[in-house]
């Protein structure tokens, strides 16, 4: 389904100076073998940093996704301050873009405070420090297709735990536990954010009755690649059948 989706949405948009001018076709009937499709992955992931109540079908996960018959291989993110410089660009374009919101002091009526000091706070960061990120930004991507070069999709959890349950706020901290110093793959949803890279989140098992998942990331255009991997994980597993 989310290949016939995305058939269907993607295309060129004249209006939008960001678009890659590219379509997409979903084409199943011409997916790789999965024994030429080369995993990268890092076991630390899947051990020290994922919450406890999570571990055992994020393991499962992994043995079903290496039972594919796919090449699993040890991965490392290129060493950039994600957080940093994703925080930088997203806050600096989006109060950009709202503007007008902000220095009429309209934006003072929205209910969420943290969202109202925010979007101030974008509107405040320096030129200099949005024009560096920005520069790293092209140095991060040459680096990733550098990484890309060797292995077809880079594998994590999608969260470290169960989502949040309605009762709990999205932004609370997933846990107080201490963390790795090795940070695996942890910081991939930022860095694939920055580099542009398309991601596919397959639904893997539940943890304190809340659902888990595993995230898929390839290189720029790859998304068949990646919708072919998920096919094949949805045909032996269920969890996509499941609710909560």
């Amino acid at each position: 389904e989310c290949g016939l989706v995305l058939q269907t949405i993607a295309g060129a948009d004249h209006d939008d100076p960001g678009s890659a001018g590219k379509g997409f076709y979903y084409s199943p009937q011409y997916e790789r073998k999965m024994q030429d499709i080369k995993i990268g992955i890092a076991t630390i992931d899947f051990d020290a940093w994922v919450e406890p109540s999570a571990k055992a079908d994020f393991a499962k996960a992994l043995d079903t996704i290496r039972g594919l018959g796919v090449q699993v291989t040890p991965a490392k993110l290129p060493d950039f301050p994600y957080g940093p410089m994703v925080n930088t660009i997203i806050s600096s374009e989006g109060s950009s873009v709202f503007e007008t919101l902000i220095s009429s002091g309209e934006v003072n009526q929205l209910t969420d405070q943290k969202q109202i000091a925010g979007l101030k706070a974008g509107l405040e960061i320096p030129a200099k420090d949005y024009l560096k990120a920005m520069r790293i930004r092209a140095v991060m991507q040459k680096a990733f297709r550098d990484l890309f070069a060797d292995i077809d999709i880079l594998l994590t959890p999608t969260r470290l735990g169960p989502a949040p349950k309605i009762s709990q706020p999205l932004d609370r901290p997933i846990s107080d536990r201490p963390r790795p110093q090795d940070r695996g793959l942890t910081q991939l949803i930022p860095a694939a954010n920055l580099a542009g890279l398309p991601g596919l989140s397959l639904p893997c098992g539940f943890a304190e009755g809340m659902p888990i998942g595993i995230s898929l990331v390839g290189r720029p255009f790859s998304e068949n690649t990646l919708l072919a991997v998920g096919r094949e994980f949805q045909k032996v597993t269920d969890w996509h059948k499941r609710h909560p």
